[in-house]
Formats: structure tokens, sequence, C-alpha cells
């Protein structure tokens, strides 16, 4: 409780001091909304400093892939060979499909910031799906790296968002790309405990583990000589937030990283392979 007090000196007839008289005001109500006024104040300096944050990271990562583009467009015009014309046409389809998951990815937060991110649940064979997804996201793989699929059902009949799914799980493959040089990257499914366990191992660089907490936070970069805004990672735990099912990272520096989500599903039938 808060009071606030104003007094005056009462003295006797001789002049002695002999007590105060005043008035007490409980003021509680006042105060807290003073420092609810203060926590506001805070609440909006921080949201223009993300703002000038968020603008600054998307002018420096749109302009990137958008530099590469141009630049290998001019010079596609230059070269002689077939093989570096192919070489330069894959870098710049790279950097576009780089420019349209980074716009999408921007699409997502603003959905986000405005209380959207709805989950809509279908009936599929997620069996066949995952399958789709493993040739779709098999042309962002390049060699040495080996691209793996663990598909342990020949039917799983689910009601799961597709589009959300595979969000995630393009997000967990492109982060996995981007720190893994050699080795594999394996993507899988299973059932478990009344849902689907999705992962993404890679034997990448790893994460220290005082980073995996915070992987998953907005504009978090581990090496700023990676490409990306650091949103994908919080989209996905946004995602798996609205499905009502945890998300999170085992790994160890040096030795690779596994992002895995696992999400609450309806499961109507299941045969295994």
């Amino acid at each position: 409780y808060w009071y606030a007090m104003s007094s005056v000196p009462k003295t006797d007839k001789e002049g002695h001091h002999a007590g105060c008289f005043g008035v007490i005001r409980d003021v509680t109500t006042i105060m807290e909304e003073q420092q609810r006024l203060k926590e506001e104040t805070q609440r909006a300096n921080d949201s223009g400093q993300m703002k000038s944050v968020f603008l600054a990271n998307m002018t420096y990562e749109i302009r990137t892939p958008l530099n590469s583009i141009i630049g290998f467009s001019d010079l596609l015009q230059a070269v002689d060979t077939q093989e570096e014309r192919a070489e330069m046409t894959k870098i710049i389809r790279n950097n576009c499909d780089l420019l349209i998951r980074l716009i999408d990815d921007i699409l997502s937060i603003s959905t986000m910031n405005e209380g959207g991110l709805d989950i809509h649940r279908k009936d599929m064979d997620l069996a066949s799906v995952f399958g789709e997804m493993f040739q779709s996201l098999s042309t962002y793989i390049n060699e040495p790296i080996e691209f793996l699929c663990d598909n342990p059902y020949r039917v799983c009949l689910v009601k799961l968002d597709k589009e959300r799914l595979l969000q995630v799980i393009t997000n967990f493959v492109t982060n996995a790309v981007k720190n893994t040089s050699k080795g594999h990257i394996r993507i899988g499914y299973r059932q478990q405990d009344n849902g689907i366990y999705f992962y993404c191992e890679d034997t990448g660089k790893g994460i220290p583990k005082d980073k995996c907490d915070k992987i998953f936070e907005r504009f978090v970069k581990l090496n700023d000589f990676v490409q990306g805004a650091g949103l994908g990672l919080s989209i996905c735990k946004a995602i798996a937030q609205r499905s009502n099912g945890r998300i999170g990272v085992d790994s160890e520096e040096g030795k690779g990283s596994t992002f895995w989500l696992w999400t609450p599903c309806e499961i109507t039938e299941i045969e295994d392979v």
C-alpha cells in the first residue's frame, strides 16, 4: 500500500512541540496507475526501437539477395561456357528463393503482430504429404550434403494444418542448410504422446548450450556472416504455441543440431511401412 501524509506541528501554550495534526490518504490506486503508465511508456519505447531494428535488418537482408540477383544477371550475358552459365543461373535462383522466403517471413511476422497466424487443421495423409515435402525441399540441398528422410508409415491419416507444417519444416531445413557444410540433413516424424513429433537433424556447427533457449527469439543470429534475418525460428515458435504444441532444439557445439516440433493432433489411422 501507498500513503500520502500531510501534517503540521501542534504546540502547547508554552510553545513546545506537542504532536502533529494532518491527513493520511491511501494513494495506492494512483501509484499503481503511475506504474502502469511507466510500463506502457517503456513498452512504446521498446516497440519504437524494435521497429527501427526491424527496418535496419530488413533493409540489409533484402539488399543482400537483390545485389546477388542483379550482379549475376549482368554477368550472365558475359559468360561463354554452359557450365558457368548453369552455375550463375543456380545462384540467381537460390537468391530468388531466399528473397521469397524473407518476404513470407515478414508477412508472417506482420500477421503475428496483428493477432493472426491462425491454425486450420484438415484431414490428410501425412505419409504422402511428408514425402512431397521431402522432394520439394531436396532442391535446397547441394553436394556434398546428403539429404535423408525418415517416413516410417505407409499410411498416416491425421488432422493438421499442412501449410503451417510446411512452413516449420522449411524453416528447419533452410536453417540447417545455412549451418551445415558436410555430412547430412535428415527430416522425419513419428507418433508420440497423442500427437506427432517432427524433427530436422543436421551435422552442422551446432549451438552453444547457453544459446539454445535464445535461438527462437526474433533477430537472433549466432553467425552474422550467414544469410537470414533471424525470423524463421521465431515464426516456428509462434506456430507451435498456436497449435498448443512444443518446440525446441537439442544441440552440441561442433556436433550438429536437432530442431523438433511436437504438436497434438487427431490420428485416425496408421500403417507401418
